[in-house]
């Protein structure tokens, strides 16, 4: 009886075995070609696999240097919306700080997108118009997917 038990036990393992090196290779293979997310639209071309490495890499420099830039002013508008939130708990709901602070979050979103407007009117000036083009769709493909995952991001009110 011990025996039986300790060969079905064996067999299990192995049966797992062979799973986790089946899921192993799938996954190591399949690298570079996302079934899902915002390059899907693309079936599997990289967006800017096409631009040489300098304009590659100029590109990255210049969205690197846009997050470090607006790096400040990202935080402070997050903890203006916590300051929101907290706010709107309290008894009685200070209608006029709520207000404020919705301005200013306002203020600085507007701010971020004229911070990365002129970033990709920058980034997009070193392109030819295919090349620009190209960028564009990618772009617009990401801001979609970003749309449907907003729920499923940061800041949901499950997180805590």
């Amino acid at each position: 009886m011990k025996i039986k038990i300790l060969v079905g036990a064996l067999v299990l393992l192995m049966v797992v075995n062979v799973a986790a090196i089946t899921a192993f290779i799938v996954v190591h293979h399949s690298r570079g070609m996302p079934p899902f997310g915002p390059w899907r639209a693309f079936r599997g071309e990289r967006p800017l696999a096409h631009l040489d490495r300098d304009k590659r890499s100029a590109l990255f420099g210049a969205m690197r240097e846009f997050h470090r830039e607006s790096r400040d002013l990202i935080d402070e508008t997050r903890a203006l919306e916590n300051q929101a939130i907290a706010a709107m708990g309290e008894d009685p709901v200070p209608r006029a700080q709520i207000d404020s602070l919705l301005q200013q979050i306002s203020d600085n979103r507007l701010e971020i997108a004229r911070r990365a407007t002129n970033h990709m009117i920058e980034m997009g000036e070193n392109l030819t118009p295919a090349e620009r083009e190209h960028l564009m769709a990618a772009l617009m493909h990401m801001r979609a997917g970003r749309a449907h995952d907003a729920l499923d991001g940061p800041g949901r009110l499950d997180d805590e």
